[in-house]
């Protein structure tokens, strides 16, 4: 293959690697975000001058231990399993681009 070819295959790993770093960037913005807004699960509060009796206290059974554990386990399993492909991901290119830099190095020595 022609040196040209891997300069190209180089502009595509490298334009691939900084689009998962943009992502990666925006994806922990939006993680901080959604840190940010776990109180809101549990909003408003239940009292006697809102609502109260046994449905308040079964919407509050449900909203604590379904809709706010769902909410954990997004921000602390999903999210996390996802920045570890995104990284896991990442270095699988950077290495993909010491490879090909390293033939485009040898490729050149031999012109």
């Amino acid at each position: 293959m022609s040196l040209g070819y891997w300069y190209s295959e180089l502009n595509k790993k490298q334009s691939h690697l900084n689009r998962l770093e943009t992502c990666n960037c925006q994806l922990t913005g939006k993680q901080n975000e959604f840190s940010n807004n776990k109180h809101l699960m549990t909003k408003p509060e239940l009292t006697t001058m809102t609502w109260n009796g046994s449905l308040a206290t079964r919407f509050d059974d449900i909203r604590n231990n379904g809709i706010l554990n769902s909410y954990e386990a997004i921000q602390n399993i999903q999210l996390n399993n996802v920045f570890a492909a995104l990284s896991d991901m990442m270095d699988k290119i950077r290495q993909e681009i010491e490879s090909i830099r390293a033939i485009i190095a040898r490729l050149e020595a031999a012109i």
